[in-house]
């Protein structure tokens, strides 16, 4: 007779439950449709997640902990926001930009700890000497001029220049347009630059601020094509920015082998360049998208530049400029090449 209670009272208690995880159900599917947005969370839009187990008032404390351990632990990968990986991407934006800072502070170490004196070029150490850009050695072959001299600068100021825009706005255009795209900018500028200069003026000259030109031409870019998501602040910040870097670099054009054909052939291919690859920001509506439905305002989405699209395009303004140099004439400087050559 105890035997068939015991089998009745758990028969009885199960029914309990049953009947109590069913109301549960309906109570969800209730509110499911009342407050559609509330039931969903960010990474877990379609799918309904309950707070409470439905069978938590029918088990002792130490089994609600042991529910409630499991269920949060459940959840914590799926309902964490994607905070961890932006923070991650940010700090490999700041490895490839002080990567760059420390390969232009090297380089210009190396220029002090190699002076050499050739008065005639204006040229005072090892590597202007050995990678400027001088239009009578492009054209006899050393092409690398057109390269390496995104890497050199004239003195103190100007690779503090160089650095301080590479810090401001290379964190910006990283962080808008990507890893890939920012590199692909940075080259572009260099080599734009320097093309530009090769084929203006006959002074053999430096370019170390042709990239961070190109920089501030993708930003502007950005900008515009953006003007919903980026803030007004933030724009007249960094606009000013821009200004004070262009002052600058144009005073220093008259103390030093640096062109100003080199920082506006750069600007106008940044320009072009993030036009034609800038990603649009795409804007959502933060109450929309918040776990309970209480958080107001806009949040920004971040979508990077195509890489495919943006290596494409790089190919043909490369290509582009290179052409120029079998339709225009390059000039040349009033000394001959065996004093160019000449250390």
């Amino acid at each position: 007779m105890k035997v068939l209670d015991t089998g009745q009272f758990k028969a009885k208690k199960e029914l309990q439950l049953l009947d109590a995880y069913f109301q549960k159900v309906d109570k969800a599917d209730t509110d499911l449709h009342k407050h559609p947005l509330s039931s969903f969370d960010d990474q877990q839009e379609g799918k309904l997640v309950f707070t409470t187990s439905p069978f938590e008032d029918y088990v002792k404390d130490d089994d609600k902990s042991q529910i409630q351990h499991v269920k949060l632990s459940g959840m914590t990968h799926k309902s964490m926001p994607d905070t961890t990986q932006l923070q991650e991407e940010e700090v490999c934006d700041l490895y490839l930009i002080s990567a760059l800072v420390s390969i232009n502070i090297a380089v210009f170490l190396f220029e002090i700890a190699s002076p050499v004196k050739n008065s005639e070029l204006q040229l005072f150490s090892l590597p202007s000497l050995y990678g400027a850009k001088i239009n009578e050695l492009i054209l006899v072959g050393e092409w690398w001029r057109l390269v390496t001299p995104m890497f050199l600068h004239s003195g103190v100021l100007h690779v503090a220049l160089s650095c301080w825009t590479l810090l401001t706005f290379g964190r910006q255009v990283c962080r808008k347009y990507g890893p890939f795209t920012f590199f692909l900018i940075y080259v572009l500028g260099g080599v734009s630059g320097n093309l530009t200069s090769f084929l203006h003026t006959p002074n053999p000259t430096v370019g170390g601020t042709g990239p961070v030109f190109a920089m501030i031409g993708a930003w502007l870019s950005y900008q515009f094509q953006n003007k919903d998501v980026v803030t007004k602040d933030v724009s007249d910040k960094m606009f000013l920015k821009a200004l004070v870097a262009a002052v600058i670099s144009s005073i220093l054009s008259n103390i030093g082998p640096i062109d100003e054909w080199t920082h506006t052939g750069a600007a106008f291919s940044g320009m072009l360049y993030g036009f034609l690859t800038s990603p649009l920001g795409k804007v959502n509506d933060a109450s929309s998208s918040s776990r309970r439905g209480q958080e107001k305002g806009i949040k920004v989405v971040r979508k990077y530049a195509n890489p495919c699209k943006s290596f494409a395009f790089f190919v043909l303004f490369i290509m582009g400029f290179i052409s120029l140099v079998f339709f225009v004439q390059p000039p040349f400087h009033h000394f001959g090449l065996l004093s160019v050559i000449q250390l």
